[in-house]
């Protein structure tokens, strides 16, 4: 129910911010260039030739952002800030590709009405939808009484998703539970549950769905009664309690017309992964060819300042564990771990050269990567990756280590800018790592590569 509302209303906005996005465009030109009279006149074929490009940058740019995601539809003010902010990145976007066409020089009076319609018209769309949700739902139409058999914390957490949905228009009459029963909101216990719907029913105040949210060791029990209800009017859903589980990219497919619970999974490929990987494309190539001459500087200095060649291959595992070699510069003698073994590098590090140190310093050694992430083996954001020789010592040393596995590897991440870097606390640094998957988002990583720039080139634990 949560899932088909969601989409009908993303769906819904969709549609409708496109012919906003378009309406937004013709007014802003007719105010801009009938309204003002200004000195010069661009028909109007000018600007409709840019109108598809201008609905694909908004439409690209509204879905990254997380415009449409379900979590926006929780409370109307978290729609209208995602939609200016959605907007103002768009318009962004929008500025700069429209700059690189030479052949046409746009109205920049033009472009700021644009920006300015596009988030109001949005904005007052939004309003409009909520009110009339908003009014139904207060008339009673539409009204669905919701029991959820479990009380404990997937049955909590299920209460909570429909009172952030209140448009909706869901009530939860109460709780069936075996265990908690001097709680108030708790109506009985299973024994009970039967007898309560047909007492509803023959009152005239129909429960509408039955949620079970029991761990999976009530599954018998589970499916006795609902072999019963299915003699009612009842809707009946099953939300498992998997929080005895380490959840990573959870989620319930099909197959074959049967619901497979993805417990522990890697980010499935959807169009934000597809961005992702788009954005760390463009992104190295923009790297590499604005830093080139950097990149010859230090070349040269690495090889002048020591014998052996200018990068480094170092054995990393990255995405399911597959294994690849990442690029440095080297900062070392070739033979440093030649009586040590593979060691980590600690402060006060000795082994580094004089070109070496200055490079890990200001962590300008990690640049060859992104050559990593055009072969993609690598993203721009994301877990660090670790040697194998390490990662066996780790894995049962470290609660969850692995999980950080089920997503590419990253140049700089969401532990490396919060200071969990170099030889810092292991369960820190995995805490941070399995944060950013669980909540990743195209979002996060420009956040991420931000505050890169203020944090992450230098730090008192690169070495």
């Amino acid at each position: 129910m949560l899932y088909e509302q969601s989409r009908f209303f993303q769906r819904l906005m969709f549609l409708g911010d496109v012919v906003l996005v378009f309406i937004s465009w013709l007014v802003a030109y007719y105010i801009r260039f009938e309204v003002l009279t200004p000195p010069e006149y661009v028909s109007l074929d000018r600007y409709l030739a840019f109108v598809p490009w201008v609905l694909i940058v908004s439409t690209f740019v509204f879905w990254s952002s997380g415009l449409y995601a379900p979590e926006r539809a929780q409370r109307l003010t978290s729609l209208v800030l995602g939609v200016v902010k959605a907007v103002l990145i768009g318009l962004v976007v929008l500025l700069a590709s429209l700059f690189l066409y030479r052949a046409f020089s746009f109205s920049r009076l033009m472009l700021i009405l644009f920006g300015f319609f596009a988030p109001v018209l949005m904005v007052i769309l939004r309003i409009l939808i909520f009110a009339v949700i908003t009014r139904a739902r207060r008339a009673g139409r539409n009204a669905i009484r919701v029991i959820i058999y479990g009380a404990g914390t997937t049955g909590q957490k299920l209460r909570e998703a429909f009172e952030q949905f209140p448009w909706m228009g869901v009530e939860v009459v109460g709780f069936i539970d075996d265990e908690n029963e001097s709680d108030n909101t708790i109506l009985g216990t299973g024994g009970d549950l039967l007898r309560i719907v047909d007492e509803n029913e023959s009152a005239g105040t129909h429960i509408d769905y039955v949620y079970f949210a029991l761990p999976l060791t009530a599954l018998d029990r589970v499916a006795q009664l609902v072999d019963q209800l299915a003699s009612r009017l009842v809707h009946v859903c099953l939300v498992p309690d998997l929080f005895q589980f380490d959840l990573l990219n959870s989620r319930v497919t099909h197959l074959g017309g049967l619901p497979v619970i993805h417990v522990i999974d890697e980010v499935p490929i959807s169009f934000a992964v597809v961005m992702k990987r788009i954005f760390d494309i463009l992104f190295s190539v923009v790297v590499i060819l604005v830093t080139s001459p950097l990149l010859l500087l230090i070349a040269l200095a690495v090889k002048i300042s020591s014998r052996g060649t200018v990068l480094y291959r170092q054995e990393r595992m990255g995405l399911n564990g597959a294994r690849f070699s990442m690029l440095k510069f080297r900062t070392m003698p070739e033979d440093a771990e030649r009586d040590s073994g593979p060691v980590w590098a600690t402060h006060g590090e000795s082994r580094a050269t004089r070109v070496g140190h200055l490079l890990r310093r200001t962590s300008l050694d990690e640049l060859p990567q992104f050559f990593n992430v055009l072969k993609g083996q690598m993203s721009v954001v994301g877990p660090r990756p670790e040697r194998p020789v390490f990662i066996q010592d780790f894995r049962n040393r470290v609660p969850g280590y692995m999980l950080r596995h089920k997503t590419k590897a990253g140049i700089t991440g969401w532990a490396q800018v919060n200071g969990w870097r170099g030889n810092t606390s292991l369960e820190k640094r995995i805490e941070y790592d399995l944060y950013y998957i669980q909540n990743w988002s195209l979002t996060l990583d420009l956040k991420i590569m931000w505050l890169t720039l203020w944090r992450g080139f230098v730090h008192e634990n690169a070495h």
